[in-house]
């Protein structure tokens, strides 16, 4: 008898991507699904962050040449923290809160738009992976990162719910933020991810897209896992590149 599709697809590791702009809720629900499958998160959102921090201290944001080199030789380490996140390291030292702030994102967002640099952090992210099961999350994962995923999964909300999920997690980490210059951001950001020349934001090619505007990360999950269906992780390379 022929192996069953089931069979043959959990016979190695999944790698599911989810794409989609700021705001969609893609950290959370790749957080919930990695832990439902049993197998590792990946933010490559906070690789850009860990680069635009380090380019910031090495004042190489505005010199491309710099910025390439700096992107090619980073230190950076990530480890999963007890509730599901991941913690961010950069030549020992730990960083995990301070990437995530607004000039930092905003420094990111320029990063990103430097071509070397983006291979050189798409080169780390798979090697982040680590030939194993992964939930990655960012805004070209199934597009360039991870181009023959075995989920592929794109998140869109409505510009207003957006805003305000970004604002809550900013007043929740620094206290206030204006919904205004939050909503100022993310159209600013979006216009970047966009427009860049390489790798820019697009629903990838078989990515099944999801509104999460009226929707609980845990519901965004459950229709995922429904995709997903009854396959699981085991041992063995995850198709790559």
């Amino acid at each position: 008898m022929a192996p069953s599709r089931a069979r043959l697809l959990a016979a190695r590791p999944i790698i599911v991507t989810i794409d989609g702009p700021g705001g969609v809720g893609k950290s959370t629900v790749a957080k919930l699904l990695a832990q439902r499958l049993g197998i590792m998160y990946l933010d490559t959102g906070a690789t850009y962050r860990a680069l635009a921090h380090a380019a910031l201290a090495h004042h190489a944001l505005g010199d491309a040449d710099k910025l390439a080199a700096l992107a090619k030789r980073l230190p950076l380490r990530l480890t999963p923290a007890t509730n599901g996140t991941l913690r961010v390291w950069l030549d020992g030292a730990e960083v995990t809160d301070i990437i995530r702030a607004e000039k930092v994102s905003e420094a990111a967002a320029v990063v990103a738009g430097n071509p070397e640099v983006r291979a050189a952090m798409v080169r780390l992210q798979r090697r982040l992976a680590n030939g194993q099961g992964v939930v990655v999350e960012g805004r070209d994962t199934g597009s360039v990162v991870f181009p023959r995923a075995t989920h592929k999964f794109f998140l869109d909300a409505d510009a207003d719910v957006r805003a305000h999920r970004r604002q809550r997690e900013l007043q929740k980490r620094y206290g206030r933020a204006s919904l205004t210059t939050v909503r100022e951001n993310l159209e600013v950001r979006d216009e970047l991810d966009r427009s860049r020349r390489v790798g820019p934001l697009i629903k990838p090619r078989g990515a099944v897209a999801i509104d999460t505007s009226h929707l609980t990360a845990h519901e965004v999950v459950k229709k995922m896992l429904r995709h997903i269906g009854p396959l699981r992780p085991a041992a063995g390379a995850p198709r790559q590149p």
